[in-house]
């Protein structure tokens, strides 16, 4: 329900709290005084377009706050959570603030929001129904949930709903298997060829490394045998060879040796050089005997780094990636061998889903006409208590014969029609010409619905227009009865719906400082007697407009 409305800056009214309770609440007062400004800022709050013309004259901005009590409406606490905003029990507040220059801010529960936000949050929250407008029960949707939610259907619905979305994820990966089908003929010969190529060039791991290595070898090899030669000269020369050189040092250090027995240690010393000398010559032969000088071996490690190069251009930087996708394509092609017998696995499981969806929705369809019947029968007899005794409310139930043509709602398409006037044809419930009619028509729907929930408030903005006398005192006790299960409050100029509230506002006009001024009143016992006779009678209260204003009270038994 709607607890809290305060509004400041909009139009004439300065500044306003307003009070809402559970059960009927009533605004009357004189034609211009103001009500429909309280039908714009409840609309500001339900993500309507804000026009900076509502701004009052001398101010900059325009704000209008509601505090909801949402502990009824659970799916409430459930949107808020799904759009971000933190759930604050059973409260819910929303706040739109319009300013002059344009710059226009929305919160709910304190965290900015945006319109489009605002709007999908509070659908459903008040639904708003005047004498030309017909929201959301004019929507063949609304029309449908209406219809399941009289008749009980929410869990057929549901399981209807869950069938559909597994049929139709069911077609989609049908859909993604024919196309892989397809396309597995054409991909398997490239992936075949891939494999091959990888297979074939019997890549090692760090095998690049190596044969760069044998490569550098192979390319100095002229090189190292000349530097080898050169060295071999200068260890083996018979003039300066360090050989030589070493054997005449050490007979000379042998000869001092005999004459001195101290200096033993540097025969010692050139024995050990001409020893390590001599196994530098063994090793240099036999390293002069290893290189070659194999220009085929050469050809062959350049041929092999072309291939291996080629393949990292196409598969990875090193061998380690290269190998890496040669598995992935080998899984790969597996599975496309696989696509076959899924595509047929999916084919009938898709089969016996589909089968199953159709007998559901043929029962939901069914259960939708018998229930039908009874909300046609339901509305026709609230809507001849209105005084509309030859009109005919139908619930149409057109069910489209091609299951590719089906929702997640169903087969259905609904349109809720009425006859007015006998020889007259049944027409949408939103092409009714009489504005008085079509408000006894809303009046009767919401009534028949009202215990079945989905709605949390509902806002009547002059539904009486063109009724009276003993048809608006009907108006009134039906407003009543829907108020039993859903908060009302309801706009009106006619005393005999006024004297049903179970709280009663008045909005009056007047000036302060030059300044047009709206106030919203709640009305004491004494003085909700004073309005009610001044709807009755006029401005002026005489003995018997109030008489006649208590009787009234007395009969709508407040």
């Amino acid at each position: 329900m709607l607890e809290i409305l305060k509004i400041k800056n909009i139009a004439i009214i300065d500044s306003a709290e307003i009070q809402f309770t559970p059960g009927l609440n009533i605004l009357s007062g004189e034609t211009g005084a103001g009500k429909s400004i309280i039908i714009e800022a409840i609309s500001l709050l339900l993500g309507s377009r804000a026009s900076i013309e509502l701004i009052r004259a001398g101010a900059n901005e325009a704000v209008v706050e509601g505090f909801f009590r949402i502990s009824d409406i659970p799916w409430m606490s459930s949107r808020l959570n799904q759009a971000g905003f933190e759930s604050q029990g059973s409260e819910l507040l929303v706040k739109r603030t319009v300013h002059r220059a344009g710059r226009h801010r929305i919160s709910i529960n304190g965290e900015l929001a945006t319109l489009s936000t605002l709007q999908n949050l509070c659908e459903g929250l008040i639904d708003l129904c005047g004498q030309n407008e017909h929201q959301s029960l004019l929507k063949n949707q609304t029309q449908l949930s209406l219809l399941d939610q009289y008749g009980a259907l929410t869990e057929q619905t549901k399981k209807f709903a869950s069938q559909f979305n597994q049929v139709r994820s069911l077609n989609q990966e049908k859909s993604q298997l024919e196309r892989a089908s397809e396309e597995r003929t054409s991909r398997a010969a490239f992936l075949r060829y891939q494999i091959d190529e990888i297979t074939q060039a019997a890549l090692s791991m760090n095998e690049d490394e190596a044969l760069h290595r044998e490569k550098q070898l192979l390319q100095s090899a002229e090189v190292r045998a000349q530097t080898g030669e050169s060295i071999v000269q200068i260890l083996e020369s018979e003039d300066q060879g360090t050989q030589n050189s070493l054997r005449a040092a050490l007979q000379k250090a042998k000869t001092l040796t005999h004459l001195d027995p101290s200096s033993q240690t540097l025969s010692e010393t050139l024995l050990r050089a001409l020893a390590e000398v001599e196994e530098a010559s063994l090793y240099l032969g036999r390293y002069l005997n290893s290189i070659e000088l194999d220009s085929e071996r050469l050809q062959t490690i350049q041929d092999r780094l072309s291939l291996i190069a080629d393949l990292k251009r196409k598969y990875g930087p090193q061998i380690k990636e290269i190998l890496e996708k040669l598995e992935q394509f080998q899984e790969e092609y597996q599975n496309l061998d696989q696509v076959g017998d899924q595509l047929q696995a999916v084919a009938q499981q898709l089969r016996e889903s589909r089968e199953l969806m159709i007998q559901s929705g043929q029962k939901l369809s069914a259960s939708r006409k018998k229930i039908s019947n009874r909300l046609s029968t339901s509305v026709t007899r609230e809507l001849k208590d209105l005084k509309m005794g030859d009109a005919q409310f139908v619930v149409d139930i057109a069910t489209k014969q091609d299951t590719d043509d089906w929702n997640a709602t169903g087969g259905d398409q609904i349109q809720f029609l009425v006859q007015t006037n006998r020889g007259e044809p049944s027409r949408p419930i939103g092409k009714i010409a009489s504005g008085g009619e079509l408000s006894r028509l809303m009046l009767s729907i919401r009534r028949v619905i009202a215990d079945r929930g989905g709605i949390g408030v509902y806002l009547f903005d002059e539904i009486d227009a063109g009724i009276g006398g003993q048809t608006a005192f009907q108006v009134g006790k039906k407003l009543k009865s829907v108020a039993e299960y859903n908060q009302v409050i309801c706009i009106t100029h006619l005393p005999q719906v006024a004297s049903f509230a179970d709280h009663h506002l008045v909005v009056r006009k007047g000036s302060q400082k030059d300044r047009t001024t709206t106030q919203i009143l709640e009305l004491s016992i004494k003085e909700r007697q004073e309005e009610i006779a001044r709807m009755l009678g006029g401005p002026v209260l005489t003995r018997k407009s109030l008489a006649n204003a208590s009787e009234l009270l007395e009969l709508a038994g407040t």
